[in-house]
């Protein structure tokens, strides 16, 4: 489903909802119209990682309206590439982020941001999560460029990834889920954290791919945000498990 099909399908939905009509959708329309406000007071609360999700939205249907060929070109002229690096570094850091290699995984990353980022920003501020995921995104994207550099180097067999698509939020997602480690009630977080790690260490391990060592290296660094992450906050731990009851904020112990 393309990202302007689902947004329609949700308007409508709201409109009719909204609307009182059909009676047989009255028990529905009830639920619907007492979870809206605590919904959009929920969207409110993380203006950043909501804002991002709507540019995310906006790159997507530009990539799912274009031709194949020029979907590819509108990708490789943001990656974040040895080429494009070399050529237009400031640009292509920024503009890497604003677009997702596949617009069919929108729903997912709405759902990962959601999970992650949200949360996080409403415990640490706007500024503070913007700062981390930026230093996830441009760090890892520079360190892991510096070896692929070094690589060729010294084998320049592997020439095809000079030019290789390399676009989207998973650096900085990953530097985010990191540093949100020191958000968690104390008891957990030794395990999320050897937990994240280690899953992303083995997927490098296994695939050797400079995306899934970019991943990690995002990891290392989140945790390295200690100081932007730990006591800035007079909020509770975060707990995925237990919702408060006004929906907005996220309390208790998170795993």
């Amino acid at each position: 489903m393309s990202p302007v099909v689902l947004i329609l399908v949700i308007v409508g939905a709201d409109r009719l909802l909204s609307g009182g009509r059909p009676r047989v959708l009255q028990p529905v329309t009830r639920r619907w119209l007492a979870t809206r406000p605590r919904l959009l007071a929920w969207i409110r609360s993380a203006p950043v990682t909501y804002g991002y999700l709507a540019i995310l939205f906006v790159t997507s249907w530009v990539l799912a309206s274009a031709s194949g060929r020029l979907g590819d070109r509108l990708l490789l002229a943001q990656s974040t590439n040895l080429h494009q690096l070399a050529r237009d570094p400031v640009r292509v850091l920024l503009s890497s982020a604003f677009w997702l290699s596949d617009a069919g995984g929108l729903l997912l990353w709405a759902a990962l941001l959601s999970m992650v980022l949200a949360p996080v920003e409403r415990r640490v501020g706007s500024w503070r999560l913007g700062i981390v995921f930026a230093i996830g995104h441009i760090g890892a994207t520079l360190l892991t460029a510096a070896g692929l550099w070094t690589v060729l180097r010294f084998d320049p067999s592997e020439l095809s990834v000079v030019n290789a698509r390399d676009v989207g939020a998973s650096y900085g997602f990953f530097a985010v889920a990191a540093a949100m480690t020191y958000c968690l009630a104390p008891r957990l977080r030794f395990a999320y954290a050897s937990v994240l790690l280690i899953s992303v260490a083995t997927v490098a391990a296994i695939s050797h791919t400079f995306t899934d060592f970019g991943h990690l290296i995002a990891v290392l660094l989140g945790f390295g945000c200690y100081g932007l992450v730990r006591g800035h906050s007079a909020l509770p731990p975060i707990d995925l498990r237990y919702p408060s009851s006004g929906g907005v904020a996220w309390t208790g112990a998170r795993d």
